[in-house]
């Protein structure tokens, strides 16, 4: 139930996105650069503040002004630049949460190269669907650990994600189970507790593409960095276009969170899983880490 009450809060809140993106010059010449009242943000929502008011704190932890913060460029441009984290940030903002972190600690591994040419030949691929914070999530399993978890988009639904699995390995078994898939989901997903989740990767892509999707996952929660940086990070410092296209090819959203990479300018930039669900990530974060701060 609680699974199903975030997914309905997200999809106000990824309403409330293209809003503000499609108004902001309107914004900002009605309110002289000063962020949208939350009563004129509700009326083009078609709710009531009380409701946008008490979702977004629910959801994200954040009011509405304070997530009108976080989608300007400038803000986005200052942690870029001067290498502040959404933790500082957030500090600054004067934000505060109950909420409380859990860490995810991702063991990494490789398909081989037997396993690749094999086409998952002898395997067992446990796949599922279930509700997450940012609306419907696939996930598919091996003996290993995670090999995909993708978010549903308009080009991406959970027939098109299956029929892709199943082309990638067409002689492997599949098995749908939601008794297994759900419970593991609702875990990658919970930020409520301390609990300290042990989560394998089983992941196929060229060696350049698993350098970078390594480097992501040492992304620390709330930092961003620009795709030149992380470049460098892998003593690649020319290669910001090959990163960026081994970003886009990441199989497993949030758990190697490439939705933490944004352009040198400040720019969020694209998502392969629409660009309004890489700006809630990034507003989900913010309040969820302000409990660190209030913690340390």
């Amino acid at each position: 139930m609680r699974q199903f009450e975030t997914h309905k809060q997200y999809q106000l809140i990824a309403r409330a996105i293209k809003v503000l993106e499609q108004h902001a010059n309107s914004f900002a010449i009605e309110h002289n650069g000063v962020e949208p009242k939350l009563a004129i943000l509700a009326k083009h929502l078609n709710t009531s503040p009380f409701h946008l008011q008490r979702t977004f704190t629910e959801w994200a932890g954040i009011s509405p002004k304070q997530f009108f913060h976080c989608l300007q460029k400038d803000h986005a441009r200052k942690l870029i630049s001067s290498g502040k984290s959404v933790l500082q940030t957030t500090t600054e903002l004067g934000l505060s949460s109950s909420s409380k972190i859990h860490h995810l600690m991702l063991k990494f591994e490789a398909l081989t190269p037997g396993e690749i040419k094999n086409k998952g030949l002898n395997q067992v691929f446990t796949i599922g669907q279930a509700l997450s914070p940012f609306g419907q999530v696939f996930i598919c399993l091996t003996d290993k650990g995670i090999n995909s978890l993708e978010f549903e988009s308009d080009e991406l639904t959970y027939d098109v994600w299956k029929r892709e699995i199943t082309e990638l390995y067409p002689k492997a078994t599949i098995v749908e189970s939601r008794s297994k898939t759900e419970p593991l989901i609702a875990t990658i997903f919970d930020l409520s507790n301390h609990q300290t989740c042990h989560l394998p990767l089983h992941l196929r892509g060229t060696p350049f593409q698993l350098q970078v999707w390594q480097a992501l996952i040492h992304l620390p929660l709330g930092h961003l960095k620009s795709y030149q940086q992380i470049a460098s990070s892998i003593g690649k410092p020319s290669a910001s276009r090959a990163v960026g296209s081994a970003i886009a090819k990441n199989p497993v959203a949030f758990l190697i969170p490439c939705h933490r990479v944004i352009q040198a300018t400040g720019e969020l930039g694209q998502y392969r899983w629409q660009s309004e669900r890489k700006k809630a990530l990034h507003l989900w974060e913010q309040g969820k880490t302000a409990a660190a701060i209030n913690a340390s």
